[in-house]
């Protein structure tokens, strides 16, 4: 399991950096469409799959952590 923690923890914080220069690259030149363009769309799913799994597994973790 700590392998997928792992994979998970690094894949959500490359996917939100990736988004944080979308963001900033979008409000420089609008005209390049990074935030409205359907791969971005894509890759904030893959973002909040990795964010709401992860958050899942951490909280599974603790409940097993402080019920033993």
């Amino acid at each position: 399991m700590t392998k997928l923690d792992s994979l998970l923890s690094h894949l959500t914080a490359i996917l939100s950096m990736m988004f944080l220069v979308f963001l900033i690259l979008d409000q420089f030149n609008p005209l390049m469409n990074f935030v409205d363009n359907g791969i971005s769309h894509w890759l904030l799913c893959a973002l909040c799959f990795c964010a709401i799994t992860r958050s899942v597994l951490c909280w599974t973790k603790w409940k097993r952590k402080n019920r033993a």
